[in-house]
């Protein structure tokens, strides 16, 4: 029987699956998922949108922080999936690194437009984007993050991929540990 990391953690772009494909992975791993968002969401009682809203960015990104070191330090095994920025906040990465198994899902920036288009006004940093600029804005804020997703102990190019072809290489890529 294989050891699997008893701590996943999925990070990533926005809209590069990391929920969804977190989810897959965890059923597959017969693991609890979190996603780090739900989770922050639950503790305030309220959706993350109303939360930027309401109490701001600063402090969403404190508790962010906060949430992220609670689960990590929690001794069971999960698969967690971050919010896209979560790497980036002071001290996180080198959390993450020696406390779990972090996964990159890498997309570019012309998949990551594609998906997050649709959806941009449910997420709080593009709400107020016009689309002519969104390419540029994906562009610019992946390139400041990708210093934080490089740390990653894996990388995966989701590109054109499934969920479920996501997954499964994630789950294969684990049994070689």
């Amino acid at each position: 029987m294989n050891k699997f990391p008893k701590k996943i953690v999925l990070m990533g772009y926005m809209a590069s699956g990391k929920s969804t494909v977190g989810r897959v992975v965890a059923e597959k791993l017969n693991r609890d998922f979190i996603d780090l968002d739900d989770y922050i969401a639950a503790k305030e009682g309220m959706r993350i949108p109303e939360l930027f809203e309401a109490k701001g960015e600063v402090f969403f990104r404190k508790k962010e922080l906060e949430c992220l070191k609670e689960l990590l330090e929690n001794q069971s095994e999960f698969v967690l999936a971050l919010g896209g920025g979560t790497p980036t906040l002071n001290g996180a990465i080198e959390m993450i690194d020696s406390l779990s198994f972090s996964v990159y899902l890498k997309a570019s920036i012309k998949e990551l437009l594609e998906r997050l288009k649709p959806d941009r006004l449910e997420r709080p940093l593009l709400m107020n984007i016009s689309d002519d600029f969104l390419q540029e804005y994906i562009a610019v804020h992946l390139f400041e993050r990708n210093a934080f997703y490089q740390q990653a102990k894996m990388t995966l190019v989701i590109d054109g991929k499934t969920v479920e072809k996501i997954a499964e290489e994630i789950v294969e890529k684990l049994k070689l540990l």
